[in-house]
């Protein structure tokens, strides 16, 4: 990768890890952070062969995973009270939301013939949810729970084959978000019945809302390239868990956006089924335009933050919806 995007990786905080992972050739440790890591740069240079992610691959969907992925480190999502140094710890829901997100995602390239096959290792310590285990010259263990997310990203890796260098990715995009939450409806049960043993209700709330808030993404075939991220991917996110002392919205050591974004995604809990429901449906009308899609961000805030300021996108929303 060259030019302004090496320039810019190095200034985030996953860059010295980034550059300096570790070459699998054998198997893969799900569960060490750099491993972890190694994971996402294998799928981001496989998945390019042909180009269709830019020479640099600046625009490959996977960039947004890494930075979603660097944040929960960062933030202490990916550990519980003991968990070892620069471990994952299993029975961290972030931890395994992000499995299905990366480890998941792997394992259908691999079987694709994307990238050679790996040993897929299993956790290091006693788990309370299952993991997928094995390949590399023995049969993948995939728990049930895992098989349609894995033919979820099969069919996305298929629907590449489509795309011409150059051409229109937004398609694909929409192939990647349906794949994206195959993977996390996939851990919906184990955060509502095992996340409670392991993370303040508070933190559940916004791992909860922080799911939910995937139909809205996916809805407008949200970018998760690497150009789009630099731009609006960075410092919007809480830098620490969130506790029982916390009140979304007026969490003192948070900036006003990130405020924002704490209050927006724990509402989204907090929203009955049937209001949940309603709002996601009036957004996927709006969504349906590929101009309110471009418009994607000024339409969230409209949606999430009415006010005084926003009222001419909130009007212009209102015409996306409407429109037959």
């Amino acid at each position: 990768m060259s030019g302004v995007y090496t320039d810019q990786l190095a200034q985030l905080e996953f860059y010295p890890a980034w550059s300096s992972l570790p070459h699998l050739r054998d198997a893969i440790d799900p569960f060490d952070y750099s491993h972890r890591l190694a994971a996402y740069k294998m799928l981001i240079e496989a998945i390019n062969q042909r180009g269709i992610f830019g020479k640099d691959n600046e625009y490959n969907l996977f960039w947004g995973y890494v930075f979603q992925l660097d944040w929960q480190r960062r933030s202490g999502r990916l550990n519980l009270a003991d968990t070892p140094p620069e471990r994952i710890d299993p029975n961290s829901m972030w931890g395994y939301a992000n499995y299905s997100l990366s480890i998941i995602p792997l394992i259908a390239a691999m079987q694709v013939r994307l990238m050679p096959e790996l040993e897929i290792l299993p956790p290091y310590t006693k788990s309370a949810v299952e993991y997928a285990s094995g390949g590399k010259g023995g049969a993948f263990h995939i728990p049930s729970v895992f098989q349609e997310v894995v033919r979820g990203w099969q069919e996305f890796y298929r629907q590449m084959d489509h795309i011409k260098p150059g051409g229109d990715l937004e398609p694909l995009r929409f192939e990647q978000w349906k794949a994206h939450g195959y993977s996390l409806t996939s851990i919906e049960h184990a955060v509502d019945t095992v996340g409670i043993n392991y993370h303040a209700k508070g933190e559940l709330d916004f791992l909860v809302g922080w799911i939910r808030m995937v139909d809205f993404l996916g809805a407008a075939a949200w970018r998760t390239d690497l150009v789009y991220m630099l731009k609006n991917g960075v410092g919007v996110l809480p830098g620490r868990i969130i506790t029982e002392q916390d009140v979304p919205g007026k969490i003192a050591d948070m900036d006003e956006l990130v405020n924002g974004n704490v209050r927006n995604v724990i509402g989204l809990t907090r929203q009955s089924k049937l209001q949940f429901g309603f709002n996601l449906w009036l957004w996927k009308r709006a969504m349906r335009s590929r101009q309110a899609r471009d418009e994607v961000l000024p339409m969230l805030d409209a949606t999430f933050n009415p006010s005084p300021k926003n009222a001419n996108e909130r009007r212009k929303l209102l015409r996306y919806m409407m429109k037959l």
